[in-house]
């Protein structure tokens, strides 16, 4: 009996960029992030727990503000104590006259939990914590809340196991590192459409022939030029089938490259040439980058 010839998929990671969905504005921006959570308010009065929120808290406001910073044209002020972490209220139109800024960002709550799952039969925990800010104009008058949440998992070992679940479940007082941690994931989620963000695809491309293999061996290089030699001619051929699977993994060039505007006429004119699934797949994300 004879030996099935091994088959190779060809393919490679494309990062993309995404543009923030929502900007503060176009001109030097000010924002300042407050406190306006009341740890001490809390319905449970465990001191350990109402440290480790207010730990959680200054996270995620730091967080939120270190974001928020590192966009263009933007200024960030901290009007927070990690210490104390007390309720700021001090009317939104007061603070943003006193710091000249534009924004006024205010973390309104938090909450914190600690869940067992089975994952992979094994039972390990999950940090989970939500929080809430309010991102107001300097008027005070003009707002939107920003909701966001984290939900981390976690491994260690002393947490595996049925005895995890009935005798030794982590506590929230217990685990501030942790809960910190997720604090400032939250507060990403929470402005996430103000922040850039990238998304990788993986993207299986064809090798028909040694052509096409040798341009896929540029493209995983980055050596995009030299890829797009072999394939162009190959485009216009008279081998449709072959025509159209280099018209896709020129696409995938494209789009590797950051030209989505050429990466879905090149996709387009893959399912001009013959129709293909590959091409008929990428055309929608395509279409969304």
């Amino acid at each position: 009996m004879g030996l099935a010839a091994c088959s190779v998929n060809y393919e490679i990671t494309v990062p993309v960029n995404y543009a923030p969905k929502l900007e503060l504005g176009h001109n030097e921006t000010k924002v300042v992030v407050v406190n306006r959570f009341t740890v001490d308010s809390v319905a449970n009065k465990n001191k350990r727990k109402r440290a480790v929120l207010k730990g959680g808290a200054y996270s995620a406001i730091a967080m939120a503000a270190k974001q928020l910073d590192m966009l263009p044209r933007i200024q960030t002020t901290v009007l927070a104590d990690s210490v104390n972490l007390i309720a700021d209220t001090t009317p939104i139109k007061t603070l943003a006259e006193k710091c000249n800024a534009n924004y006024v960002l205010t973390l309104d709550s938090l909450s914190a939990d600690i869940p067992v799952e089975l994952v992979d039969t094994m039972e390990v925990y999950t940090t989970v914590v939500n929080t809430r800010f309010t991102l107001y104009e300097s008027n005070g008058k003009y707002f939107k809340i920003l909701r966001g949440k984290a939900k981390d998992f976690h491994s260690e070992s002393r947490y595996y196991g049925i005895i995890a679940a009935l005798l030794v479940h982590p506590t929230v007082k217990g685990n501030g590192a942790a809960i910190s941690q997720s604090a400032g994931n939250a507060a990403i989620d929470a402005i996430k459409d103000y922040l850039p963000s990238t998304l990788t695809n993986q993207r299986q491309l064809y090798a028909d022939n040694d052509s096409l293999k040798v341009a896929i061996n540029h493209m995983i290089a980055k050596r995009y030029n030299e890829a797009f030699k072999i394939l162009n001619p190959i485009i216009d051929g008279p081998d449709l089938k072959l025509a159209s699977h280099a018209a896709y993994n020129l696409a995938v060039l494209y789009e590797a490259q950051g030209d989505i505007e050429e990466a879905l006429k090149a996709a387009k004119l893959s399912n001009e040439k013959q129709q293909n699934v590959k091409a008929t797949a990428i055309i929608p994300d395509l279409e969304k980058e």
